[in-house]
């Protein structure tokens, strides 16, 4: 976020109460009193609005710091909206079990580990969810394994890289929008740039997931499980391959550069077609799925849960954090907070690998602290920004800094929202599986190595200009 010029000096030990107070807060309310995190930011933001207008700001100042945030983000707060209605759809018009069904022919014993990751991969790259992806062909996946005498960490592990490899580099992910829109970068530009880190680490994973799976797999049955899931997704639902259509559409969109909500809106209503077509059902279905979601009873509770997903409604939790964590960056922005703490840290972020380091390890104190892989990537983008810039640096660098940092770290982190999901739907604590889960904490790693070596650390030259809201995706 472009900092203000202000005539106002904000003193470090001024710009600190803000951030001791949401952290208070946020550690509070989460583990305290079970709350969700947008009321304790909600909180930490009116305290940096008091600390604003006792330092001389006037409320139209701190008004415009709020509104120029949430504006620079609306494009992906759009996108979250319509990933929920592709979430709902799809699902309820069969092509999310279809993928499933047909998807399981690759779960070989011998090659049960690098497949699942593979897999995984590729669903969470054709959906952009991490949870959707681990919800239908991890839990399945875990059964299998199982059966084959894998340790169920090491089967959540790479459930795991899989399914947050596409929530770091797919298009349709909402992090993948909201990380570049918070910075200014296109959203293009963003996927391009992490390939430097992701593409060696995604090479590394599979190699390593190939051994670990020849030197774990034992005898055992796989037909059991997967066939159960077959019959109940069989019985429930028609299938056809003509339901991959919309997800290689929407591949096909994303090849071809065609701006991200035309594409998601495009997958959105083929979607509702293959609901009319294939499973036969009216447009009222097509609508409800798209807004409520999708609702399944089967008679097995399993399945049941991971099918029950979905709609607009389900994203007005994740739009309301991301706008409230936006008020308060823009308010610690406008007011000169986050110049005067990045300045305090001046010693920690001179040098381009110091700085890229700070960054990775600021996304993941949040993670830790806030408990919301969001806030890991809205919080230090709109800190350390400006450090960027005075190094010269493109906000690429900043956004490939915050995905690998924030995003993936997430699940690894047993009360963070991403690890509870996984616990919840994989039953293997964050704690067993993260050994295991090697793209989370390799990405990481590599971006660090990039920065201390140079390499990738692509310079903004001319000076990087403030984007127009709306034209950053």
């Amino acid at each position: 976020m472009t900092s203000s010029k202000n005539v106002l000096v904000m003193p470090i030990y001024a710009a600190m109460i803000p951030v001791l107070a949401v952290g208070l807060f946020l550690v509070a309310g989460i583990f305290i009193y079970g709350a969700e995190p947008q009321i304790p930011l909600l909180l930490g933001a009116v305290v940096a609005g008091l600390v604003g207008v006792w330092r001389g700001y006037r409320w139209k100042t701190i008004e415009h710091g709020i509104t120029d945030s949430i504006a620079r983000a609306i494009p992906a707060l759009i996108i979250l909206l319509i990933i929920g209605m592709i979430i709902g759809v799809w699902i309820a018009s069969g092509v999310v079990p279809a993928m499933i069904y047909y998807g399981f022919d690759v779960l070989l014993p011998d090659w049960f580990l690098p497949a699942t990751f593979l897999l995984c991969s590729l669903m969470s790259l054709a959906t952009g969810s991490s949870w959707t992806t681990a919800g239908t062909v991890g839990v399945a996946a875990i059964g299998v394994g199982q059966g084959l005498g894998i340790p169920a960490a090491a089967v959540a592990g790479a459930i795991v890289s899989g399914s947050f490899f596409g929530d770091k580099i797919s298009p349709l992910s909402d992090t993948t929008n909201l990380t570049p829109a918070v910075v200014g970068v296109e959203l293009y530009d963003h996927i391009k740039h992490m390939l430097y880190s992701t593409a060696p680490a995604f090479l590394i994973t599979l190699v390593i997931y190939t051994f670990l799976g020849a030197y774990l797999t034992n005898s055992g049955e796989q037909g059991g499980e997967v066939m159960r899931y077959r019959q109940v997704l069989a019985d429930n639902f028609s299938l056809s391959p003509l339901l991959l259509i919309p997800p290689l559409a929407v591949i096909g969109m994303i090849i071809f550069k065609v701006p991200a909500i035309p594409s998601l809106v495009a997958g959105a209503l083929l979607g509702g077609l293959m609901q009319i077509i294939v499973q036969g059902q009216g447009p009222g279905a097509v609508a409800t799925a798209l807004y409520h979601g999708f609702v399944i009873d089967t008679g097995w509770d399993r399945i049941d849960h991971l099918l029950s997903r979905g709609g607009m409604a389900s994203m007005y939790s994740t739009v309301s954090l991301g706008i409230v964590a936006l008020a308060f960056g823009g308010i610690m922005d406008k007011c000169g907070m986050l110049h005067a703490l990045v300045s305090g840290m001046a010693g920690l972020v001179r040098r381009t690998g110091n700085l890229v380091l700070t960054t990775v390890s600021t996304a993941f104190l949040i993670n830790i602290f806030a408990a919301n892989q969001y806030l890991a990537v809205i919080i230090p983008g709109q800190m350390f920004e400006e450090a960027y810039r005075r190094l010269n640096l493109h906000n690429k660098n900043l956004s490939r800094a915050l995905e690998s940092g924030g995003t993936l770290t997430a699940p690894l982190i047993p009360w963070n929202s991403s690890g509870v999901f996984m616990y919840s739907v994989l039953a293997v604590s964050p704690l067993a599986f993260a050994p295991y889960a090697v793209l989370c904490w390799l990405v990481p790693l590599i971006v660090v190595l990039y920065g201390y070596t140079g390499f990738s650390m692509e310079r903004s030259v001319p000076p990087i200009i403030s984007q127009v809201p709306g034209n950053n995706i």
